[in-house]
């Protein structure tokens, strides 16, 4: 069974909030629930994003599901400022082409228990994609279908301590595939999506506690799923949620670890409130049957504006 030891904060991915990683080798942060509604829908020109979120837990679920005995507290905050592009001219297979680049700032105050603990304030791994596929103008059994392919990546660049228990970066490698959709079965109603797989490399500068020259998370599915529904022109609102499944172990010095794979689920109630130009989206989740992680709550507040 992982031991809940903290380990190391890490931020997160695609457009995003922070994430802990809790254990002898945690999966590096993710997109769980950092986006919701409408999230198919892109069109050729620049995008800048800022998103902010905030986690909390106070319980740490092992491979059962029991709660970790002692106190532990987890808060973690993030700012993740965004920029994407989508060219007009530049199509394959029907679609527009396009890339990004994230760079996540992130807090985090980490007590594991009574009388230890520590918090930092850096720079995370700098996310990336050089291909992006964006279909418009689709339809899907006569209903309004939009679609988009990122192969998104993040790169060790983050603030990263060995001896520390909160760092901003994970001193590896992942790469994100990921397909997102929005289907409009209304002139109100919409639905999302975005179905994600992530490979994570090795880390070669684990915690010196684990005595192992590498570790290497097992790679992980995890699935965003929201609907909404307008209530006039510029307000919309709706649920979302997320559920993640590791499905792989993980590795230390290339040995698999039995009962290490992470599991978590969460849903809650979002508002979006749009102009002609922008659009923000706040959203709330509470999670639920955690194995091998933190379980707790998070806020996220997104603000976009295409040009």
């Amino acid at each position: 069974m992982k031991q809940l030891a903290t380990r190391t904060l890490a931020l997160a991915c695609g457009a995003l909030m922070a994430s802990v990683v809790h254990a002898e080798v945690g999966l590096p942060p993710m997109n769980l629930g950092n986006t919701s509604f409408l999230d198919g829908i892109a069109a050729p020109g620049f995008l800048f994003e800022l998103s902010t979120s905030y986690y909390r837990a106070t319980r740490i679920r092992d491979n059962d599901g029991n709660a970790a005995p002692g106190s532990p507290r987890v808060e973690t905050a993030a700012i993740v400022p965004h920029i994407a592009y989508i060219s007009p001219d530049v199509t394959l297979l029907g679609g527009h082409l396009g890339g990004e680049v994230l760079l996540p700032l992130v807090y985090a105050n980490i007590r594991p228990g009574s009388g230890t603990g520590d918090h930092d304030f850096a720079a995370g791994d700098i996310q990336f994609s050089p291909f992006i596929v964006q279909w418009t103008g689709q339809t899907l059994f006569g209903m309004p279908f939009f679609q988009r392919f990122d192969l998104l990546f993040s790169a060790p660049t983050g603030q990263y301590d060995a001896n520390g228990m909160a760092n901003a970066g994970t001193h590896l490698w992942t790469v994100t595939p990921y397909y997102a959709f929005t289907l409009m079965p209304t002139g109100k109603l919409e639905i999302s999506g975005r179905l994600n797989y992530q490979w994570n490399g090795k880390n070669t500068r684990p915690a010196p506690a684990l005595h192992a020259s590498s570790v290497q998370p097992g790679d992980a599915l995890y699935l965003n799923l929201s609907a909404s529904y307008a209530i006039s022109n510029g307000l919309r609102i709706g649920v979302a949620g997320y559920m993640l499944g590791q499905i792989g172990e993980d590795r230390i010095d290339g040995i698999r670890q039995s009962d290490s794979r992470e599991r978590v689920f969460g849903a809650g109630p979002g508002i979006l409130i749009q102009g002609d130009a922008w659009q923000v989206f706040l959203n709330a989740y509470k999670e639920w049957g955690a194995r091998n992680r933190p379980q707790g709550s998070k806020i996220v507040l997104r603000v976009l504006a295409p040009f």
